[in-house]
């Protein structure tokens, strides 16, 4: 059999159902009194010294009382009882048929003893459709609610891991902007390979799938190291800014320090005296970690 959804059955929706309900009842009961209390017995709490109708809203009042007992007392059996297993939704539908023929019974003693009844039978079957009227609307209404707060729970899930993946997404990428600030060209970061500096335009070197390729961008390569400062993705000389996580080989030789990438059609890279410290600095500390 098809086990009902756990959040029905959760703690705080429990407690939620037990509040609601038996209010949601006397408030149904105060305004329609559906239930026969319409001739009260004159020796029924005479010393209150009260009126018939104030009577009835007392007695109304103890037996929504006594139903939200039931209720508590049913709804902290059920949470025990799904502790060990699933509930399916036809125990569930009997288990809520077991409460409302309990409180039937309440409703039907107090009927008795509060009035003069000579069909105490017809009385039940009666008080039986009431009960059934007064409960359906707020256990619909508690139902609508818990699955409506549970649904409102996973979009909230749901957009949060949207935001999540987009973060990373947007991690993963790296733009290259124009001089005006706007998105010219979005890479995969390992993609990335070397900036070359071409006057007042760079020359962006990258990898689409396994072929090598280039885009001109207008920007300096000044401003290009600003935007990517605190990355792998630094200035090595005045013309070349490189990845230095694609790096392949690190060379020296008598004109000084060159970098290879290890991909056809991409030149080796000078290093420069003047960035070669934060270079090497760089090197050191990711092969630390």
């Amino acid at each position: 059999m098809t086990p009902i959804p756990s959040f029905i059955y959760k703690k705080k929706n429990q407690i939620a159902m037990v509040l609601f309900v038996p209010l949601f009842a006397l408030a149904f009961i105060l305004i329609y009194q559906p239930l026969d209390f319409n001739q009260l017995d004159e020796t029924i709490l005479p010393w209150l010294n009260i009126s018939s109708n104030l009577k009835n809203h007392i007695i109304s009042f103890c037996i929504v009382l006594i139903g939200m007992a039931v209720a508590a007392i049913s709804r902290t059996i059920m949470t025990a009882y799904t502790k060990r297993r699933a509930i399916s939704y036809i125990t569930y539908i009997i288990w809520v048929a077991c409460e409302i023929l309990i409180m039937t019974l309440i409703y039907t003693i107090a009927s008795v003893f509060a009035s003069e009844v000579e069909d105490p039978t017809s009385l039940f079957y009666n008080t039986l459709t009431k009960t059934i009227l007064i409960l359906l609307i707020p256990y619909v209404m508690t139902y609508i609610y818990f699955i409506w707060q549970e649904r409102v729970k996973e979009l909230k899930t749901i957009q949060k891991k949207l935001e999540e993946d987009e973060n990373t997404l947007q991690k993963a990428y790296i733009q290259v902007l124009d001089e005006k600030g706007k998105m010219q060209l979005s890479v995969r970061r390992e993609h990335l390979l070397v900036i070359e500096s071409a006057d007042n335009y760079v020359c962006v070197w990258y990898l689409n799938g396994d072929a090598l390729r280039k885009m001109m961008v207008r920007t300096t390569l000044k401003q290009v190291a600003e935007q990517f400062a605190n990355t792998n993705i630094l200035r090595c000389h005045r013309s070349y800014m490189i990845n230095l996580n694609s790096v392949r080989v690190l060379r020296r030789e008598k004109e000084g320090i060159f970098v290879e990438f290890g991909i056809e059609g991409l030149p080796d890279i000078p290093i420069s005296k003047t960035y070669a410290e934060s270079i090497t600095r760089w090197l050191m500390t990711e092969q630390r970690a």
